[in-house]
């Protein structure tokens, strides 16, 4: 696990990191330099109270976007999960059966979604579309159009903390590390980069890709319910329309990230960096009292700096002929055991020629 952690700080996420971190302190300075208080503990505490919801679907996306995968019904299927949770409370059911169906319906969401990408192949862009819509309607209908107010609901969530650190901000740590100990550190984490690197080499070389893929949208879905069930708690109800663009930023947050949409790299620590920046931004805008109709412009145009860049490694990595053949992957059929480390295909290679 260290000589792995090593790899990481030096491979090409450093890279990707450095960036996002310098942003953020140069951002935070100025900020402070013309507003007061802005780098204060409680302000800090604040952003990540604010992006927790974003941050767990951000990291269930990037387990999809790795496996070269995507979800567009994310945002709309939290706020149905606010919604669930919220209408099972005030018809009587205990917050514990409450939160037990919307996990089940949760990993449910994401079996279907596997199989019929699985099985039927369909492209998960459009499927997931028509998955964002039929939500979006499902939410609305079962909270007749209005917020479901949860009253003193869920407490613990709201307004509880951990050692002094507030119950969402604990959530988020957890399913953080809990993830990238899942992508860095394990078989199944080292068959999601394989996937997304190329799925024809993972097939012949005997990855299971097909259950890698159904455990990635099972994984997202289900982080996704337990997003639902923070944001329920956070505002008080079950608002049938307060996933509306989640899925957009997430998708940017795990880009910014230094994820690569056609799959095969990603972290969660840079898709938690990612959230992060985006957090940032806004609450800089806030202090700096900007107009709140500068905010979409401002993350359009974080989001196209980040897949220019994207596009611009890229480039470079298949000019300067670091992309493997596919004759080389096809014949390490190591590759199931091999220590696989994202967007750092060299590496890749060295590692499934030691396991071979």
């Amino acid at each position: 696990m260290t000589s792995a952690i090593r790899r990481m700080v030096r491979g090409e996420s450093a890279k990707v990191f450095a960036p996002l971190v310098i942003a953020v302190v140069v951002l935070s300075a100025y900020t402070e330099f013309r507003e007061d208080n802005f780098v204060a503990w409680a302000n800090l505490e604040n952003i990540l109270l604010q992006t927790s919801v974003l941050g767990i679907i951000a990291i269930g996306q990037t387990f999809l976007i790795a496996a070269g995968q995507i979800d567009l019904s994310v945002g709309t299927f939290a706020a149905f999960s606010a919604v669930l949770a919220a209408t099972q409370v005030t018809g009587g059911r205990s917050e514990l059966l409450s939160i037990t169906v919307c996990l089940v319906v949760g990993v449910l969401v994401g079996l279907m979604w596997g199989a019929i990408v699985t099985k039927i192949k369909v492209p998960p862009f459009i499927l997931t579309l028509g998955g964002l819509s039929v939500f979006q309607s499902l939410a609305l209908v079962r909270a007749k159009n209005s917020p479901v107010p949860v009253r003193d609901s869920f407490e613990w969530i709201r307004t509880g903390d951990v050692l002094g650190v507030r119950t969402p901000i604990v959530v988020l740590l957890v399913v953080l590390i809990a993830a990238s100990i899942v992508l860095h550190f394990t078989r199944f984490g080292r068959q999601v980069y394989a996937l997304g690197s190329s799925e024809e080499a993972s097939y012949l070389a005997g990855l299971p890709t097909a259950r890698t893929k159904v455990l990635v949208y099972v994984i997202s879905s289900t982080l996704v319910a337990i997003a639902g069930l923070i944001l329920m708690a956070r505002i008080g109800s079950g608002d049938p329309r307060s996933g509306g663009g989640l899925e957009l930023k997430a998708i940017a947050a795990v880009v910014l990230g230094g994820a690569s949409l056609s799959g095969g790299r990603g972290t969660a620590f840079g898709s938690f960096l990612g959230v992060f920046v985006l957090g940032v931004v806004q609450a800089s805008l806030t202090f700096l009292d900007i107009n709140d109709s500068w905010s979409d412009f401002v993350f359009g145009g974080v989001l196209i700096v980040a897949v220019l860049i994207t596009a611009i490694s890229d480039l470079r990595r298949d000019n300067q002929g670091q992309r493997r053949p596919l004759s080389q992957i096809f014949s390490m059929r190591g590759a199931a055991t091999a220590p696989m480390m994202p967007a750092e295909e060299t590496t890749n290679q060295q590692q499934l020629e030691e396991q071979s």
